[in-house]
């Protein structure tokens, strides 16, 4: 299971009604927030749990698009559970670079995209 350690960086005026947000999004724990004049910015410590890299991309998308939210930053990534499950074949990641196939003459793989056509 994917575990990622996140500060999340608020406007200093939204800060408190972004932790407060944070707290009824399901998979996000709230460890703590407060304002830090040196960044100018509310800050927000969360960890996100998902079952892939894909779920816990989804929290960052989700976190993101809360009004007040200026960034997340990750601070820790734990990914070992699912690189066992991918070695295991348990699951397949989805590839964001198309499909791929070996080039005989080039000995490099190609990608192949349904919107761009063959790429090296």
């Amino acid at each position: 299971m994917p575990i990622v350690g996140c500060v999340v960086f608020a406007k200093p005026e939204k800060g408190k009604e972004v932790e407060e947000k944070l707290k009824k999004i399901k998979n996000v724990e709230v460890y703590a927030g407060e304002y830090k004049e040196e960044d100018k910015a509310y800050l927000i410590v969360v960890v996100l749990e998902g079952e892939t890299f894909e779920d816990v991309e989804a929290l960052e998308k989700q976190i993101n698009s809360i009004d007040g939210v200026m960034h997340v930053g990750v601070a820790e990534a734990y990914f070992l559970d699912e690189f066992e499950k991918i070695e295991k074949g348990e699951i397949v990641p989805k590839n964001p670079f198309g499909k791929r196939r070996g080039c005989s003459s080039c000995k490099l793989n190609i990608v192949e995209d349904e919107n761009e056509g063959k790429v090296h």
